[in-house]
């Protein structure tokens, strides 16, 4: 019992629960716009649930999968890890933290073995969408690429390690999240989602560049080749200012989406974290580093969660 309820506790924190608000948000996000857009009609519980697992399930792959590939190139590399040490390569933001792992609770067979034990969990539940509640031909395809983009991403095409990682991540969490939550609510395709997901998908695309500082000596080590190296650290933080920008001024679309102005006031709130990542800071102190991360992701992750109060306002009045 007590070796379970490690391999347990393992588990969750090889999977990294605070990250799954990247996709389950943004998913509702799509099925608040998918209500909406039906005029407010009755709503389809056993489809939301049914995909929002899904969206779970594919979630946990993808994480679970890109942490136990970085940890095994690093092991291969001959990277001497400690559980309670105080190494950075096994406690950085991408790798998802390697306590668990390296204790062997659960081995990387293991945890590689749940990861596609996941995956092949989705499969049943996307064909039960599209051929038992009709929710659309274009459900299936939608899920395979979900699941296409958190296998390549460190694994087959390997798109992390070739410059790729971060549109592919856009694509993935920034755009087919929000996209999708309409989708299987409303059977048909619509620019709605689109427009509405461009700031969510701006801000995925900064943050994960941001997030790929931290990393930035474990990635080179293993040649992990994404942006940030390309790039370097200092571009990259420079980039920051025009994308937070971009993000800011894709909100201008919901003007002419009916939506009442007073729910602009609650993207005070992601602006705020946003803005507050603008000020110069230091590359080499972590503290000031960890703190922008921080405040960036707490921005981003409020994007989609002011964009739903903003289109349920829209209902009430």
């Amino acid at each position: 019992m007590k070796l379970s309820k490690e391999a347990l506790s393992g588990w969750v924190e090889l999977s990294g629960m605070p990250k799954f608000t990247t996709t389950l948000i943004p998913f509702l996000l799509g099925a608040v716009l998918a209500w909406i857009d039906a005029g407010g009609c009755e709503f389809n519980a056993p489809v939301f649930i049914i995909s929002l697992l899904v969206v779970l399930l594919l979630t946990e792959f993808c994480f679970v999968l890109n942490a136990c590939a970085v940890y095994a190139d690093l092991k291969q590399k001959g990277v001497d890890f400690h559980v309670e040490g105080a190494s950075t390569l096994h406690s950085t933001v991408v790798s998802g933290r390697f306590n668990a792992l390296v204790k062997g609770t659960p081995s990387v067979k293991q945890a590689v073995t749940g990861a596609y034990a996941c995956m092949l969990a989705a499969l049943p539940l996307g064909v039960l969408l599209q051929f038992y509640f009709k929710t659309g031909i274009l459900t299936l395809p939608l899920g395979i690429l979900g699941a296409f983009i958190a296998y390549s991403y460190s694994r087959g095409l390997r798109l992390s390690y070739h410059g790729l990682g971060e549109m592919a991540l856009t694509l993935g969490v920034g755009w087919l999240t929000v996209f999708s939550g309409y989708y299987v609510l409303v059977h048909q395709v619509s620019w709605l989602p689109t427009i509405v997901a461009l700031p969510w998908t701006i801000d995925v695309f900064k943050l994960k560049l941001m997030r790929n500082i931290p990393d930035y000596d474990c990635d080179l080590l293993i040649n992990r080749r994404n942006l940030t190296i390309r790039l370097g650290k200092d571009i990259t933080t420079r980039l920051y200012l025009p994308l937070t920008i971009c993000s800011w001024l894709a909100f201008v679309p919901l003007l002419f989406l009916n939506v009442p102005y007073i729910g602009f006031l609650l993207l005070v709130i992601p602006v705020f974290f946003t803005a507050r990542g603008l000020k110069k800071f230091d590359l080499e102190n972590e503290e000031e580093l960890s703190a922008t991360i921080r405040n960036a992701f707490t921005g981003m992750i409020l994007i989609p969660v002011a964009l739903i109060g903003i289109f349920i306002l829209k209902i009430v009045f």
